[in-house]
């Protein structure tokens, strides 16, 4: 080999010591979200999608995720840009025209999901007939002498009108109203595109055929169940100060109510309850649902998204019994069935908020009422 070969093989050698060097210092790219799912966003409702402008439109979403926790919401709109970073949220401000309404949700390690879309229109006033939003009568059924509320909700109309006995009414609004008798109430609205109507009844029964039961919830029957399986017997529902997502359940005996009662009216009152932090605002609306837990333990709390559909929602704690159709429902049909226990868990939207202190509402020990109006 003669000199020149000799120094471009050195060369050689020199160049890949020093490629294989270098390569050995260069940082290697590793994701830390290895084996993360990514999550997935679910838009449980949107309504209505056809709406005239400054009408309320209501969103409500959640999230899954299969290896951690929903921990951001975002809805945003083709015209109007970033709406809400909440799960659940009410707007009457959307922009005429046609929104494309997306919705994403983000987990615990930074991920966000797809993008879901939803079409809403928005058109001007007057275009669409008017539409009735909410008309109920609670209770629905009440004994001579008593009252009921009357409430409604309308959208879009020019003329309201309540019979018998009201007439001219504003767009939304209650009345109390103490009927003689079993009466059905008309409420028609309209505008320049046409009239919608819609009716409610109040039952008018007789005092001496009513029953009225006040029911206590029943200590060691009731309690809480924390995400990590801690069992306790005092209910509470909210999270802990290092985050940990807490359940409450209520239970009733109703063993007294004779099978084939006719319930007429039911109110669930926490009025005693006491409110620590500040779970509304941090962790969404409460929410109360039938769950036939039996003795209760660790397999009872429900992972989001929540199982079965409210029996009352609480926005807030307010300072009088709640009731709803769905409530006096769920009784009637453990009544029926003979059972001896009717049992709630509660939890709020959002499973915790970690701000290093606990949000949580404490019911206490046998202070939670369920009032029941039946007749046999």
């Amino acid at each position: 080999m003669n000199k020149l070969d000799k120094l471009v093989a050195i060369a050689v050698v020199i160049g890949l010591i020093f490629m294989v060097a270098l390569a050995s210092c260069l940082p290697v790219a590793r994701s830390n979200l290895s084996g993360n799912q990514p999550p997935t966003a679910v838009i449980d409702s949107v309504a209505p999608t056809e709406v005239a402008y400054g009408d309320r439109v209501t969103f409500v979403g959640h999230g899954v995720d299969a290896d951690g926790d929903i921990v951001a919401y975002v809805w945003k709109s083709s015209i109007d840009g970033e709406l809400s970073t909440s799960a659940n949220f009410e707007t009457s401000s959307l922009s005429q025209g046609t929104h494309t309404i997306w919705f994403k949700v983000q987990d615990d390690k930074g991920v966000w999901s797809a993008e879901l879309p939803v079409v809403v229109m928005v058109v001007p006033q007057g275009v669409f007939k008017p539409r009735i939003k909410a008309f109920t009568a609670e209770p629905s059924v009440i004994t001579e002498g008593s009252s009921s509320v009357l409430s409604w909700s309308v959208s879009g109309a020019s003329v309201v009108t309540i019979d018998p006995g009201m007439g001219n009414v504003p767009a939304v609004g209650s009345r109390v109203i103490s009927p003689t008798r079993t009466t059905t109430y008309l409420l028609m609205a309209s505008n320049d595109a046409g009239a919608v109507s819609a009716t409610v009844q109040v039952a008018v029964t007789s005092a001496s055929l009513l029953r009225r039961l006040e029911l206590y919830s029943v200590v060691g029957e009731e309690g809480q169940v924390r995400r990590d399986g801690y069992v306790e017997q005092e209910p509470q529902v909210g999270d802990t100060k290092n985050g940990t997502p807490v359940q409450a359940f209520l239970s009733f005996d109703i063993s007294m109510i004779p099978e084939r009662a006719i319930i007429k009216a039911a109110y669930l009152d926490l009025t005693a309850a006491s409110t620590f932090g500040e779970p509304f605002r941090n962790l969404g609306m409460l929410r109360a649902y039938e769950c036939r837990y039996g003795t209760l333990s660790s397999k009872n709390f429900v992972v989001s998204p929540s199982e079965g559909v409210p029996l009352h929602s609480f926005s807030f704690l307010i300072d009088e019994p709640v009731t709803s159709s769905l409530l006096v429902s769920a009784i009637q049909n453990r009544v029926k069935e003979g059972s001896t226990r009717f049992q709630l868990r509660l939890q709020f939207d959002k499973p915790y908020f970690y701000n290093n202190q606990g949000d949580y509402v404490a019911f206490w020990e046998g202070k939670s009422r369920l009032l029941i109006e039946y007749q046999e």
